[in-house]
């Protein structure tokens, strides 16, 4: 083998190893950012629960029409 040879494997190699660990990098990033929006969804979630456990608050059942309603009353 070349040197020239030696000197195209050694780049190839140092550009894979790169893009190696971008990709790394950048899936530990996409992954932190959904565990972030899945405690914010599920904080939420809970917020929602919360609030329609209030006094006060009325709960709409839909019609035979497709109009949402107050529900009765109980």
């Amino acid at each position: 083998m070349g040197l020239r040879t030696l000197i195209y494997l050694a780049l190839a190699l140092v550009i894979v190893w790169g893009f190696r660990t971008i990709y790394r990098d950048w899936r530990k990033k996409f992954a932190d950012d959904d565990k972030k929006a899945e405690a914010k969804r599920k904080a939420q979630l809970e917020h929602n629960r919360r609030e329609a456990k209030k006094p006060g608050v009325v709960e709409l059942k839909r019609g035979d029409d497709g109009v949402y309603r107050p529900g009765d009353e109980e």
